[in-house]
């Protein structure tokens, strides 16, 4: 079986696919399509963009590649560190070569590996081109959504998709923004609105395409982190895998606010910038917008967000 969560980042899909990864017989792949996490997926990035615009009939072989390797297993050795260090060392390599060396590398291991049963691939970069890839490989979908506000609060903490707008692309334009007349943030705008625009941007864009689809399974964050057992042993069986005594023991573990996640890519604090009690993780995330953000910036993150018309997928009323 395959599996694709997207999300946006910050939205905890790395959390539920990391749960998900420890299923019976299932294989986790963490982003094969991030231009920070996997080398192909940098390769591809610098050619497609961060946020790849594929319609279903469109032809990319380097976002062929990238898929073909991601729900093959992704690479075997993804989780030594030594090979990881090695894939990174690869960007001093001369470009043409470089390219040459990772398609080849990811054609041959796409064929040879050793299939897992099930593979659950997680992505935050695929949101306008999630059509492309069900259209060619007819995995399980599961969106993540997640209070904008708080994903709006950890890209500023972060500084992630502070400094430009995305989906300047034609087509996202033409679907997204101007049915909305929305007007895009300028050069002086500030990371606030900046970071809002973005997230608002991909998550109306989910929810479109899940709307399109409603045999696809829609999670929230903020639902998982009320009653993470029950709710994940409901997700589990409609997605088709096993509950298992793995996924449980994650489930406790990841919990503390001391517990650092490992993915195929990094070791990545799950709560960098919060771990400063020992309350449940989850009791946080609800509000973690009202510790990170003034009530300004709140304010002003609500007005760029309320232009999507997210609905129930949008911050909900103030208070």
């Amino acid at each position: 079986m395959r599996v694709l969560v997207a999300g946006t980042a910050r939205s905890g899909s790395t959390w539920v696919s990391n749960v998900l990864g420890h299923s019976a017989e299932t294989r986790h792949v963490y982003e094969p399509d991030g231009p920070m996490s996997d080398v192909l997926g940098a390769i591809t990035a610098a050619r497609l963009g961060e946020f790849p615009v594929l319609t279903p009939d469109a032809r990319s072989y380097w976002y062929r590649l990238v898929w073909d390797l991601g729900f093959a297993g992704g690479w075997p050795w993804d989780r030594v560190e030594s090979a990881r260090a090695a894939g990174r060392r690869l960007v001093r390599i001369p470009p043409s070569m470089r390219d040459a060396v990772v398609a080849a590398l990811a054609e041959t291991t796409s064929r040879l590996r050793r299939r897992p049963r099930h593979v659950v691939v997680k992505s935050v970069n695929s949101v306008f081109s999630l059509d492309w890839i069900v259209k060619r490989y007819t995995p399980k979908v599961l969106v993540l959504r997640r209070n904008p506000l708080n994903v709006v609060s950890s890209w500023v903490v972060l500084n992630l998709g502070t400094e430009r707008r995305i989906g300047d692309h034609p087509l996202v334009d033409e679907l997204y923004v101007r049915p909305l007349g929305l007007v895009a943030p300028n050069g002086a705008s500030s990371a606030v609105r900046i970071a809002a625009w973005n997230v608002g941007l991909l998550t109306r864009a989910l929810k479109q395409a899940s709307a399109a689809h409603p045999e696809w399974i829609v999670a929230s964050h903020d639902d998982l982190c009320v009653d993470p057992a029950t709710r994940f042993r409901e997700l589990t069986t409609r997605l088709g895998l096993a509950w298992t005594a793995a996924m449980e023991d994650y489930l406790l573990r990841s919990d503390d606010p001391d517990f650092t996640a490992h993915h195929g890519s990094a070791a990545v604090h799950p709560n960098a910038v919060t771990a400063t009690t020992t309350e449940s993780r989850r009791l946080q995330q609800g509000t973690q917008y009202q510790r990170r953000l003034s009530a300004e910036q709140t304010a002003e993150a609500r007005a760029v967000l309320d232009g999507f018309d997210l609905g129930d997928w949008g911050p909900g009323p103030p208070g």
